[in-house]
């Protein structure tokens, strides 16, 4: 009799803990998946290209204020490469992203590239570079038009009014686009003598070097130079130091290299100063106020501008 009490009180304790074991745990004994930290919003970002001082810099303003607001970034490069541009965002948008950043290789030409994520209800941010088409949120820049009109001034200072200046630039970014408006319309008012048409540098040494040289052999009396970024001035450089020539050169942008130029106190005079870590920094701080509903544009302002101040460096203040 005994044995069967024993057996029975057994089979009932065994019934008792498998019950308990499966039945529903309490809030308070589910708790490691509340616990785990949320996911980071992920930012992707298509830089114009990385191979250079100032995307080098401007990618670090980027990862430094994604550490600090808390964000995942994913960063690509276009390389200055339109088609690959376009890759940069079918490869971002497969990251569950929630905003890109995009530096366009071609402003005219973006906005379908744009228009991928918006399409997916991701906003859009442009740095450095503006886009003519496409919904973006807001333009984080230099001010490229008073860049253009610093250099204007420098260079009427250097040269005297009347002399003959040729612009080296880059068509097709309004980054660029805004430094010429603003150095032409500045040496207008400075007396300065521009030669038109532009010439076009296409952002490379070698093909800077060989328009310059062009210029330089059919005006005698060119004074001067502005290049719209520090690749094109070196070709310009090159150009002016062949020909033996007494002619001014203003750049853009204040590269590490290009200091070091103006430095030795050649034909390379100034540089106009941008601050890439800056831009960078103040693009991540610019889409945290918009996911805190803090960045809202003014009436009738398609795109918010959000200008980054700029600067001019020649030999005093780089001695200093």
């Amino acid at each position: 009799m005994k044995k069967w009490v024993l057996m029975l009180l057994g089979l009932m304790v065994a019934v008792l803990v498998v019950s308990c074991s499966n039945a529903p745990k309490k809030e308070s004994e589910s708790t490691d998946k509340v616990n785990e930290p949320a996911a980071k919003k992920i930012i992707g970002v298509s830089l114009l290209k990385e191979n250079d001082d100032f995307y080098i810099t401007l990618k670090k303003g980027l990862q430094a204020a994604a550490d600090e607001f808390g964000y995942d970034i994913a960063i690509l490069s276009a390389d200055n490469d339109e088609m690959k541009q376009d890759r940069n965002m079918d490869a971002l948008l497969l990251k569950n992203i929630a905003a890109i950043v995009i530096c366009p290789v071609n402003s005219k030409g973006v906005g379908p590239i744009i228009k991928k994520a918006t399409d997916r209800g991701i906003p859009v941010f442009t740095a450095d570079i503006a886009a003519e088409k496409g919904d973006v949120v807001a333009h984080i820049a230099s001010d490229n038009y008073q860049g253009g009109q610093l250099a204007a001034k420098n260079m009427a200072q250097l040269v005297g009014k009347g002399a003959k200046i040729a612009i080296v630039q880059q068509p097709g970014t309004e980054s660029v686009k805004a430094r010429v408006k603003g150095f032409s319309d500045e040496a207008f008012k400075q007396g300065l003598v521009i030669i038109k048409p532009y010439l076009n540098g296409k952002d490379d040494t070698q093909e800077s070097e060989r328009v310059a040289n062009s210029v330089i052999i059919q005006n005698k009396d060119l004074k001067g130079f502005f290049a719209a970024n520090d690749n094109m001035a070196a070709g310009v450089e090159a150009a002016i130091n062949s020909s033996g020539k007494d002619i001014v050169l203003i750049g853009y942008d204040a590269s590490p290299a290009a200091q070091g130029k103006i430095k030795q106190g050649g034909a390379w005079k100034a540089d106009v100063i941008q601050y890439p870590f800056e831009i960078g920094r103040i693009t991540i701080l610019s889409i945290d106020r918009y996911f805190k509903g803090d960045l809202k544009p003014k009436a009738g302002e398609k795109t918010i501008i959000v200008p980054v101040k700029v600067g001019i460096v020649n030999q005093e203040s780089l001695s200093k």
